[in-house]
């Protein structure tokens, strides 16, 4: 039996090592070869020579000269069968090692059939993985001997120790330069080299770190063949028969136990010599793996406690064996415990079929790395891509403050650097895109090298889902369709969850308790129409799980008004309601009963998507902004209200102030140019005024023709006579409220269809305006109506190319003073326009004095003001 494995400080020392200069273990006990990689006595001559130990320099030990041929330089180590000494063979002028068998066995016959078998088995194996034997002979005593190749280098066991010693969370490079993969590699070539063996009949039968070695020129082999015996298959008897010939005193029987009891098989622990076979050397292979993984062999404690466990049950798994330390990969975890199998059966046959794993994992590393520096060349173009965007950008947002300065009739020389402006980030646009598309197209090249380069995929799957965010807001829907299947494709897990398209509300009510009744909107017929859905329960409501899509909350709670709230739940997203600088939910303040008009609509506050239509040239960008929230009149201001203001001034004696406010007819529809629309009676009383050929008025109709003064006039009235501030909607408040919160283009969806709201192809005949409850398909999510069509509305701000101020994501209200002279910005579709100027981001503007046909206006006011 061989001596009990020993612990990796005392390994370490009887290890050969040239870089320390310490005596190799030559493990002669075991009949194995040496290991003439150092020497104590110091290093060679200039001339190959070793520093001799004293006496006559042919002598060998015990002082009896070795053959004729041969020169001795000094032992290299020995055990208690054999001595190992470094030699010069003077016919060839090289040195070489000799195994020399010691005085005290050479008259024992099964010692002196032990070492010509090794010899034998060696010099039969031809394999650059396994050392050469050159020579072998017998001395006048006759102690037989044996030459062999010296090798110079490391035990893998040392070379083991040094890489676990240098990790942390990771393996790194030892401090001589060793790797993981290198040591795999290393491991690869062992294995084959057993293959070898196996194919030859040969198995070990004494295979661990210490007996596998790493030469100074990265070659590795198979040591101490000692224990090895040829076979003709596994479980054909002992094998010793097929050696050289002599009685069964000197074969090895069954019950002996052979091997290195750390890395031996259980067939091995129980003496069964006639089931060793290749799968022998397979376990222990697999024992070797589990050391180059773990660091530790797979059992470990004294020779009894050792063959205890081997005979209780397999080895612990290899993740146990080494908690807390680096990432194993799983091809070789799995490779280690098939080969760490009880049941030879479950092994591996042959070491030829586990090698095969072994480089097929190494194959994919090379390919993976391959693929990895493709990545990395590819993501090289990353910075790159995002500099041309952000300058892109850049040059976006000094074209619109350039603009912001400039009116529609300036000059040209005047909007020139604008343009310039407007231009390169045109050119930087064009520009980034293609080099998106040569980076797109190198990381799809690293794939084609490595398909499962999980790195490459992340890339993708991160490209894609910004693709698809994109598409959604867009409206683009086979753009979004595209880009979901492709992160589908490349997703590995990490977005799962937004795949799923589950998000999470959060709501918070004052007074709290509200019921939340829960309504989703779905297409029907072109139309986005709210359905449904159950309901949620009393508010607060805590990150409540919603699939991802648009909804519609109603919220309702004693004594209060019914309060409409759409909201946008995004794939794997958060609708908190926290405004911006906020770190918790805004409560939304539910109106008090009665505290709404009957035409009152409530918008509460909240985030919300504007801009971002690429159908409008004057669309401002897409921005996720927060109004903060309002009221306003279900209906544009009718002409019966408006007689009722202007007759009021009328009453009042206020008659310049009416006769300003009065609508004013185009030159185009009457005689006389700017006359008034509307007549008077004979008290001086407005009326309105008999149809003729393109102007007809009706009491519910919306109120045109009246200039932006105007309008301001009649909001300040009207407060003034309510006691609340009612005043003209800011073209932002405006979309809101005519888009709700998920990004729609249109009150009713996304599709213009002409038979919704009240414009020129709604009907057969001449447009015209009509009643502001007709066409109650034009609805908005609030509840307001005539959006798109019929008439627009004069809105508060002063028209600019960057539309409204909007500081840290909230929207700052500007309203316009009354003596500027500059645009005004009006919204909305109108009666006689196609469908298309209905979209909602569309934006108009007309001096503060101009009347239009089409033009009217409605009224807001902040919530919660009075």
């Amino acid at each position: 039996m061989s001596a009990p494995e020993l612990d990796h400080a005392t390994q370490r020392a009887l290890a050969a090592d040239a870089n320390t200069g310490g005596p190799p273990r030559a493990d002669a006990d075991a009949g194995g070869p040496p290991r003439a990689d150092a020497d104590a006595s110091g290093p060679p001559r200039a001339d190959g020579s070793a520093p001799r130990e004293g006496g006559d320099p042919s002598a060998g030990p015990a002082g009896l000269p070795l053959p004729g041929r041969y020169e001795d330089l000094g032992p290299i180590g020995g055990g208690s069968f054999g001595e190992v000494r470094r030699v010069r063979d003077t016919l060839l002028d090289r040195v070489v090692a000799m195994k020399i068998l010691r005085a005290e066995h050479a008259g024992l016959a099964h010692v002196r059939r032990r070492f010509l078998v090794e010899a034998h088995l060696t010099a039969d194996l031809q394999h650059p993985g396994i050392v050469a034997l050159h020579d072998r002979g017998e001395l006048p005593d006759h102690r037989l001997w044996f030459t062999m190749k010296e090798v110079r280098g490391r035990t893998l066991g040392d070379v083991i120790h040094e890489l676990h010693a240098a990790r942390t969370v990771a393996f790194v490079p030892a401090p001589s330069g060793w790797t993981f993969r290198r040591l795999v590699d290393a491991f690869a070539r062992i294995v084959q080299a057993v293959a070898y063996a196996h194919r030859h009949g040969v198995v070990h039968r004494d295979l661990k770190p210490d007996n596998l070695m790493v030469g100074e020129f990265g070659e590795v082999l198979v040591m101490d063949w000692g224990l090895a015996r040829r076979i003709t298959a596994p479980g054909d008897g002992d094998g010793d028969g097929d050696e050289l010939a002599g009685d069964a005193a000197t074969r090895t029987h069954h019950g002996d136990i052979l091997g290195t009891p750390a890395y031996m098989a259980p067939e091995q622990a129980t003496g069964d010599t006639a089931r060793h076979g290749p799968p022998t050397d397979v376990y222990a292979l697999g024992a070797v793996l589990h050391c180059l993984l773990t660091g530790l062999p797979p059992h470990r404690g004294s020779v009894d406690q050792i063959l205890a466990a081997l005979a209780a049950g397999p080895p612990v798994k290899v993740a146990d064996a080494a908690p807390g330390g680096p990432p194993l990969p799983a091809e070789l975890v799995a490779v280690c415990e098939r080969a760490l199998r009880r049941d030879i059966a479950e092994r591996y046959p042959t070491a030829e079929a586990m090698a095969d794993d072994v480089v097929a994992w190494l194959d994919g590393v090379r390919r993976r790395d391959q693929a990895l520096a493709a990545l990395d060349a590819a993501q090289a173009l990353a910075p790159e891509i995002a500099a041309l965007r952000a300058r892109a950008e850049l040059a976006e947002a000094r074209a619109r403050a350039l603009h912001a300065e400039l009116r529609p009739f300036d000059p040209i020389d005047r909007k020139r650097p604008a343009w310039q402006l407007e231009d390169e980030a045109a050119r930087l646009g064009r520009t980034a895109a293609l080099t998106e598309a040569r980076w797109l197209a190198a990381v799809q090249g690293a794939l084609s090298v490595d398909p499962e380069l999980d790195a490459a995929h992340a890339v993708l799957a991160d490209h894609h889902r910004a693709r698809l965010l994109d598409a959604e807001l867009g409206r683009r829907d086979e753009d979004a369709a595209r880009a979901e299947e492709l992160l589908r494709i490349h997703d590995r897990g990490r977005h799962a969850a937004f795949l799923r398209g589950g998000g999470a509300l959060t709501l918070v009510t004052d007074p709290p308790g509200a019921e939340v009744g829960l309504e989703r909107f779905v297409l029907d017929d072109r139309r986005r129409i709210a359905v449904p859905d159950g309901v949620l329960g009393a508010t607060p409501l805590h990150a409540a799980r919603l699939p991802h899509g648009s909804y519609l909350l109603r919220i309702r709670a004693p004594g209060c008004a019914e309060v409409r709230y759409p909201v946008l739940i995004d794939r794997a997203g958060h609708w908190d309601g926290c405004a911006p600088g906020d770190a918790a939910a805004r409560p939304i303040a539910l109106p008090a009963a009665g505290a709404l008009g009957p035409d009152d609509v409530y918008v509460p506050a909240g985030w919300c998507w504007t801009g971002g239509d690429a159908a409008i040239p004057d669309s401002l960008p897409r921005r996720r902004i927060w109004i903060d929230g309002f009221v306003v009149r279900r209906f544009p201001v009718t002409a019966a209200e408006y007689l009722a203001f202007l007759n009021d001034l009328v009453a009042h004696g206020r008659d310049a102030e009416a006769e300003l406010a009065c609508p004013r007819a185009q030159a185009s529809l009457v005689e006389g140019g700017r006359a008034p629309a509307l007549v008077r009676d004979t008290a001086g009383r407005y009326g309105l005024p008999p149809d003729r050929d393109g102007l007809r008025w009706r009491p519910d109709w919306p109120i045109v023709l009246v200039s932006w003064h105007a309008a301001v006039g009649y909001a300040r009235w009207l407060a003034a006579r309510t006691g609340q501030p009612w005043r003209l909607l800011d073209e932002l408040e405006r979309e809101k409220a005519t888009r709700g919160v998920d990004g729609r283009l249109l009150p009713w969806g996304d599709h213009p269809e002409p038979t919704f709201a009240c414009v020129a192809d709604t009907a057969p005949g001449e447009p015209s305006r009509e009643a502001v409850h007709g066409h109650p398909t034009d609805d908005s999510p609030y509840g307001v109506r005539g959006l798109a069509g019929n008439t627009r509305d004069w809105c508060s701000n002063v028209w600019t190319h960057g539309g409204p101020r909007v500081e840290h994501g909230r929207l700052c209200l500007e309203p316009a003073a009354p003596d500027d002279p500059d645009f005004r910005v009006i919204k909305g579709g109108a009666w006689s326009s196609a469908a298309i100027n209905g979209l909602a981001a569309a934006r108009f503007g007309a001096r503060p004095g101009a009347h239009r046909p089409v033009v009217g206006f409605r009224v807001a006011r902040i919530a919660g003001e009075s």
